[in-house]
């Protein structure tokens, strides 16, 4: 057992299970106060989320012939010379 991949998932499910009791109870709110139109803002919503999430999952698709590669993550240690300072 990878004890590392599964204190991963705890950790996703601490995060998602009070996430998504906060999205369900916001989106109550707003149907219970809004009427229809909450109702069509809260579906609206969701279809943009939905929609996004479709989009963003075609970026890097998963198939048989990658799903068990590792995907490795470069951090730049320098700013690019286009990137000015604030002022």
């Amino acid at each position: 057992m990878r004890w590392g991949t599964a204190g991963r998932m705890v950790i996703a499910w601490l995060v998602t299970l009070p996430a998504a009791a906060l999205v369900g109870g916001l989106s109550a709110s707003v149907v219970k106060h809004g009427g229809n139109l909450g109702t069509a803002l809260i579906a609206l919503v969701a279809a943009a989320v939905a929609a996004f999430i479709v989009i963003a999952s075609r970026r890097n698709p998963v198939h048989a012939d990658n799903v068990n590669e590792t995907h490795e993550v470069t951090i730049r240690t320098e700013a690019s010379s286009d990137v000015r300072t604030a002022a």
